[in-house]
């Protein structure tokens, strides 16, 4: 059952009333462009046919939330500060950052939340959850507030209410998705240019089955480096420098420093590359460019695993593979795909056979996604 009949569906066996609305927002893969936002930098990512359904009504009494995964959450009222605990506070984190902008939201809710996006995976769950309330209350309190303004709210409740500093690709992406495209995104100025996906091109979310949380140290810990970085190096953020920059200022290329700074800034230059060979559909240098995009992560930043190199070997040898790198902040997850589209099967049958050996205590989730538009009232 898809996440919007079964949200439906559920609210009214919950409830006893049909839902006055529901809401979706998709997840998003990033095909290129990783760590780079917080450094107002460039960032490729697409939203998914994997969503985040809410089904919600008005209520005189608090706002009770219920998740078909994760069962009710703390009860809390919108006029009040959050709870800073369990899933709800994505909920509740977003209602309160909203007001505190002067968004007149006033409405509590009842709602059940139902969703096919995978969790933990580096497909941004978290943002898919807030910009589906945030877009729900937009919708019932009649507030007027656009795309961009909404995801920016969202990722002040991921600093707030989740812990984790993120930059603003997820949300962007959650909420400006665009159907049979990708997106080129200026994280300093939040200009996109849409980019049209080929038809022979197929993207494929390889799950390692692996689980994360980037509540923990090590994310922000990334994030600090390339502050200090771009403090050493005199500019606003990395975004600012070139790799000449960083060879004239660290004689040591094997510093802490050194290495992530110098992932950002070629990270960058490979996210400008990919648009343009994405536009001009060659895709030996797509695959070229996914390639030094994983090894950057994997040695320069750090954030891969055994259980994601392992999948981006299999993948690269498996049929039809175009390119394949770590997608998200890593640190486990999942890993992104580009296959020829007439070959799809067959990678995705030899990608998990061979994963299984290689990781064989992993459990594998290997999903075929289209590009899909973004957060939205559906009804």
């Amino acid at each position: 059952m898809q996440p919007i009949d079964e949200a439906r569906k559920l609210f009214e066996d919950r409830f006893g009333s049909c839902p006055e609305a529901i809401s979706i927002a998709p997840g998003r893969i990033n095909l290129i462009g990783e760590h780079t936002d917080y450094s107002d930098g460039f960032v490729f990512p697409v939203a998914i046919d994997r969503h985040i359904a809410v089904a919600a009504s008005a209520t005189d009494g608090p706002s009770e939330l219920f998740s078909s995964e994760f069962g009710e959450s703390t009860p809390f009222d919108v006029g009040q500060e959050s709870p800073k605990e369990g899933w709800g506070r994505y909920a509740a984190g977003m209602a309160w950052t909203m007001r505190r902008a002067g968004l007149p939201l006033s409405t509590n809710i009842q709602a059940v939340v139902c969703s096919d996006l995978p969790t933990a995976s580096g497909v941004s769950s978290s943002a898919a959850l807030e910009l589906a309330f945030a877009v729900l209350w937009n919708h019932l309190d009649s507030l007027g507030a656009d795309a961009k303004r909404l995801a920016l709210l969202a990722q002040e409740c991921e600093h707030v209410h989740a812990g984790v500093q993120c930059g603003v690709m997820d949300q962007l992406a959650c909420a400006l998705g665009r159907a049979g495209h990708a997106m080129f995104i200026d994280t300093r100025t939040l200009d996109v240019t849409y980019a049209k996906i080929p038809a022979a091109i197929e993207i494929v979310l390889c799950d390692t089955g692996s689980r994360r949380d980037l509540g923990s140290a090590p994310y922000n810990e990334r994030r600090e480096s390339c502050t200090a970085a771009s403090q050493a190096l005199g500019v606003k953020a990395l975004r600012d420098a070139s790799l000449s920059d960083l060879n004239g200022t660290w004689t040591d290329r094997g510093s802490v420093l050194y290495r992530r700074a110098h992932h950002v800034v070629s990270e960058n230059e490979r996210c400008k590359q990919f648009l343009d060979a994405l536009s001009e559909n060659r895709l030996d240098q797509l695959g070229a460019i996914m390639a030094a995009s994983h090894e950057s992560l994997r040695s320069d930043f750090e954030v891969s695993s055994d259980g994601l190199n392992a999948m981006v070997e299999a993948a690269r040898r498996s049929a039809g593979c175009i390119g394949v790198r770590l997608t998200g902040a890593g640190f486990g997850g999942a890993c992104v795909a580009l296959v020829q589209a007439n070959q799809v099967k067959p990678f995705v049958t030899q990608t998990e056979d061979e994963f299984r050996v290689t990781e064989p205590n992993l459990n594998p989730n290997l999903l075929v996604c289209q590009a899909v538009d973004g957060a939205r009232v559906i009804g």
